[in-house]
């Protein structure tokens, strides 16, 4: 009968909901419940965690680094000016560019000692194109001859505050071995923090012309910051540069610079996505444990119905709706909860991680719509492909069997 078609909503309501439904089965559905809701909450959240990290780290390479950066592998720029014209003509996207110099060198103060990177950053364009002078915690970034702002962990390791003096060596310069050390003593007058220790633990930030009369390198440079319009392609410009300049410089936009951090980011990804799947998919056997018990304890009403004139189809279909009645309230609640513990871990930043380890020392979140989209599209899926099994069972049996000892 037609009215049956449109009732079927409502009898998937009443067998789940029935007060005669056995105990051991209503336990069985909600184990089934919260087991979808396991899952879905598995996911949302981990995956949630993982696109937090991974643009936790785009922000700070981006914000140290800019969105390509240039730089020389042997000889230096000799005319910053007449390369940054360069740029910029082969370049409209190109919103700022900022010179910098950059060497490896040693630090200390009262008797520790830590391998720094010294950057000599100018003070006019580095703003435009890095979070640096943001980025100040303590203080403020160098400006005169004799100051640097360091890094917070390096700071940490040395055991320096603000005013504290550090001593700056280069043990050799200029590829000669036998060349006596450069020494300076260098006043901190900030301290830096970018989120990231890598970066944190290495890095002294110093005024441009400071470094360049530190090494006797006057007017060159190492390396040019880019920052560029948003929506540019940052591979495409870093290629154009690359090609642009050729051999000893070349250019790299910022996914180059961690390539293969991201990259096992990207794949760390995928496999805890597929593990975490199958949470759901042994929740959609509990489906399937539920669906045949339901089939066993609602055999006469189903019986009856048949006798009645519930069609085979319509049968069929009664049983994947409570099939998936189940899978949608478990991923409604999976995904409520993931979202609710997400925002609580972004807020608080609850979870603390070592910094020396994961590159940063808290767990970022950032929810990605289409991707719980996704999440609830497949585990509704895995919730329908569960029911199949019982809905067919259920079709093509015969209503005698249900009222033959009735």
């Amino acid at each position: 009968m037609a009215w049956f078609g449109r009732i079927i909503p409502i009898l998937a309501k009443r067998f789940l909901l029935s007060k005669t439904t056995d105990g051991f089965l209503s336990f069985i559905s909600l184990v089934s419940i919260f087991g979808v809701a396991l899952g879905v909450m598995a996911l949302t959240l981990v995956t949630s965690v993982i696109n937090g990290f991974e643009g936790e780290l785009s922000r700070v390479i981006t914000g140290m680094n800019g969105d390509v950066l240039l730089y020389t592998r042997g000889e230096l720029f000799q005319s910053p000016n007449q390369v940054i014209s360069q740029i910029r003509d082969h370049l409209p996207q190109v919103t700022a560019v900022s010179p910098s110099f950059v060497t490896e060198i040693m630090a200390s103060h009262d008797q520790l000692v830590a391998g720094a990177v010294l950057q000599g950053v100018e003070q006019e364009s580095i703003g435009e194109v890095t979070q640096i002078p943001r980025r100040v915690i303590q203080g403020r970034l160098a400006q005169e001859f004799g100051e640097i702002a360091i890094g917070a962990s390096l700071a940490e390791r040395l055991g320096v505050s603000l005013n504290s003096s550090v001593r700056l060596m280069i043990p050799y310069s200029g590829g000669d071995i036998q060349s006596s050390p450069k020494l300076m003593d260098a006043k901190v007058v900030g301290i830096v923090k970018m989120g990231m220790y890598e970066y944190d633990s290495k890095f002294i930030y110093a005024p441009l012309d400071f470094v360049q009369k530190f090494l006797e390198q006057p007017g060159r440079v190492t390396t040019f910051h880019i920052s560029l319009q948003a929506g540019s392609s940052a591979r495409d410009a870093s290629d154009q540069l690359t090609h642009l300049f050729g051999y000893p410089f070349r250019a790299k936009d910022w996914t180059q610079l961690n390539r293969n951090l991201f990259y096992a980011i990207a794949l760390e990804k995928v496999v805890i996505a597929i593990i975490l799947t199958v949470i759901v998919v042994v929740a959609a056997f509990n489906v399937v444990s539920t669906l045949m018990m339901m089939i066993h304890d609602k055999g006469k009403e189903m019986a009856i119905l048949k006798a009645m004139g519930l069609r085979p189809s319509q049968s069929f279909g009664l049983f994947c709706w409570i099939g998936l009645g189940i899978g949608l309230v478990g991923i409604v609640l999976g995904v409520v909860s993931g979202l609710a513990l997400g925002q609580l871990l972004e807020y608080t930043q609850l979870i603390r991680i070592p910094a020396d380890v994961y590159y940063i020392g808290f767990l970022p979140v950032v929810f990605v719509w289409s991707e719980v989209g996704y999440i609830i599209i497949v585990a509704l899926l895995i919730s329908f492909l569960a029911t199949l099994y019982p809905a067919w069972q259920i079709m093509r049996k015969s209503p005698l069997e249900g009222l033959r000892y009735e």
